[in-house]
């Protein structure tokens, strides 16, 4: 409940935090702009800026193969699924679906070896892949906001999961 000496109370810590930038900056005790953010133009504020740091790639090249070998597969290596191959999902319950009743986890069928200097794990399935680990970035933060397939690509491709949006190589 805010009553009179509250008010008080937050007006003078306000004050007091605006006077004590006007004194720093006065003595000259401010810290420098953080080199971390660039300067953004008022008048423009969706302009390009200058990168945090300069770009050590000359190109990118995005691998999104639609209907192609799963992940799970290829590149991201999962040792609790290993472990865990044959068991029912952890927390899945008698979890049903459109695709049907859920089945067991089942680890990829292709073994996995640490490549290149990097020791990235990668399948038996793409071993030419696998010779340019250390060539490669893997990017396994990704997230989506669906977890069904066509969705999913739409999403990839456009930014959305919904129909009717241009996609990348429109």
């Amino acid at each position: 409940m805010l009553n009179r000496r509250n008010l008080l109370n937050n007006f003078g810590t306000g004050l007091s935090g605006i006077a004590l930038t006007s004194l720093l900056s006065t003595d000259g005790l401010l810290a420098d702009d953080a080199p971390i953010r660039p300067r953004i133009d008022p008048g423009q504020p969706f302009a390009a800026r200058d990168p945090h740091m300069q770009a050590r790639a000359k190109n990118v090249l995005v691998i999104f193969c639609s209907g192609a070998c799963s992940h799970l597969d290829t590149f991201d290596y999962k040792p609790e699924l290993i472990k865990r191959h044959g068991q029912p999902m952890p927390g899945g319950g008698d979890l049903v679906t459109f695709q049907g009743k859920q089945g067991n986890l089942t680890k990829s069928p292709w073994a996995f070896r640490p490549r290149g200097e990097c020791g990235k794990m990668v399948s038996d399935l793409v071993p030419q892949l696998g010779d340019l680990a250390d060539d490669i970035c893997f990017l396994h933060g990704l997230t989506s906001k669906t977890n069904t397939h066509g969705p999913g690509e739409n999403f990839m491709s456009t930014g959305f999961t919904l129909d009717g949006f241009p996609s990348m190589g429109a």
